[in-house]
């Protein structure tokens, strides 16, 4: 592959893919909308319409940013392997592998559990059924996501980091059939998805929602996912001419999926009124967002900058920077500041303010931005940069230039 042909694409040949950074934004924007207005029921009007036009649908919406989640891990996952696999780069090892995942899920898990049992221990309370020992240890093996009483214990938001963990677990054995069938590999997991689907229907309707929202429900998020990190690095094979012929037409695909997006969003708003009705259209449609998501990354990745800056800009990037730890966090900020009276309303209901509605809304906001933002820049990125090891010998090598700073002043 020329230099040339390097710097005329729009996709470096690095693991970083900016339009995945900004999907990543996306997404967790996504997820608190949807929060956020169920708990302060605001919605956000658009500007200049009077009242008459609002966000509710993208708010309503909001949910479905998990499933983006789950698409852009099977990606980053999969890019690796679809460069050696196209490229010849090296592969890492299962060791380097674990030590990654773990790295970046663990410590800021392990964190946000311990400051939640022991400072906020009411606020999701753990399994009166299992005890509390026993709850705790299922959120530390990852399996609490498949017990309805455990499913949202300790916080509503760790559900989806066993679905997670356990893609994590079942990922090098797909990846080694990846690497030798990508297509049938793909294809078996769709296959499966759609026929564990089909079986929850059958199951009662109490019971669904809950079954929805397991491993197998999502394996065609996770095939999509992997596919566009094969067909990204597949199509940068190709001549960088073809591609700038292709980038109008690669920006009408990017518009449409959009656009198609939003009127899947407002058929959701429609929907959600139904018993179950919001997993019921999950259920019904996760194959359809998974394409559209496919044409975001492949499609996007080739479009013009003017368009691929709709996903991947300053903001969103930055938000896909903040993202776990704010994903971690933002439920539980916005409920402390609401249930604890940090910041009151007018009404002994607190939604029955407007004014509180709205303002809570973005107080919440800044908190949560400025907590996730604290935890990202001193607690993941050093552990990511440096590992334990590293940034316990830094600390170390700090305290020691304290002491010795004191004692030269004494």
């Amino acid at each position: 592959m020329s230099a040339a042909h390097l710097e005329a694409g729009p996709v470096p040949a690095t693991q970083h893919v900016a339009i995945v950074d900004g999907l990543r934004g996306l997404a967790i924007a996504l997820v608190i909308l949807f929060h956020y207005w169920q708990i302060t029921w605001w919605v956000i009007p658009l500007p200049f319409t009077g009242g008459q036009h609002n966000l509710e649908a993208l708010q309503v919406a909001g949910a479905l940013g998990v499933e983006l989640f789950f698409f852009l891990s099977a990606f980053c996952l999969t890019y690796p392997q679809a460069k050696t696999m196209l490229e010849g780069a090296p592969l890492a090892s299962l060791a380097h592998y674990t030590y990654r995942r773990a790295i970046k899920i663990l410590p800021s898990y392990w964190l946000a559990m311990l400051i939640l049992l022991v400072c906020f221990p009411t606020l999701y309370p753990t399994s009166a059924e299992r005890g509390y020992w026993v709850d705790v240890l299922m959120h530390l093996t990852f399996i609490h996501n498949l017990f309805a009483d455990t499913h949202y214990s300790i916080n509503g938001v760790f559900w989806s980091l066993g679905v997670e963990v356990q893609f994590y677990v079942l990922f090098p054995l797909l990846a080694w059939g990846f690497r030798r069938q990508p297509w049938l590999v793909c294809a078996g997991m769709v296959l499966l998805a759609l026929a564990y689907r089909a079986w929850t229907h059958t199951q009662p309707l109490g019971e669904f929602s809950h079954l929805n929202n397991q491993l197998p429900g999502f394996l065609d998020l996770f095939a999509a996912g992997m596919l566009s990190a094969y067909l990204l690095v597949w199509l940068r094979q190709g001549p960088a001419v073809l591609w700038a012929q292709l980038r109008p037409w690669c920006a009408g695909l990017v518009l449409l999926a959009l656009l198609v997006l939003a009127l899947l969003f407002a058929d959701l708003n429609q929907a959600r009124g139904a018993a179950e009705g919001y997993a019921l259209w999950q259920s019904a449609h996760r194959l359809a967002l998974a394409g559209l998501f496919v044409v975001l990354v492949v499609a996007g990745s080739y479009a013009p900058a003017l368009v691929r800056s709709l996903i991947a800009n300053r903001v969103t990037v930055w938000l896909s920077l903040l993202s776990y730890n704010l994903y971690l966090w933002h439920q539980v900020v916005a409920r402390v500041i609401k249930e604890y009276g940090w910041w009151p309303a007018a009404t002994p209901v607190p939604m029955d303010d407007p004014s509180w509605r709205w303002s809570m809304f973005v107080v919440a906001w800044l908190a949560a931005l400025a907590w996730a933002a604290l935890l990202t820049y001193g607690f993941e990125r050093p552990l990511l940069q440096y590992g334990v090891r590293g940034v316990l010998a830094r600390l170390r090598t700090r305290w020691q230039q304290f002491q010795q700073a004191n004692l030269a002043e004494a």
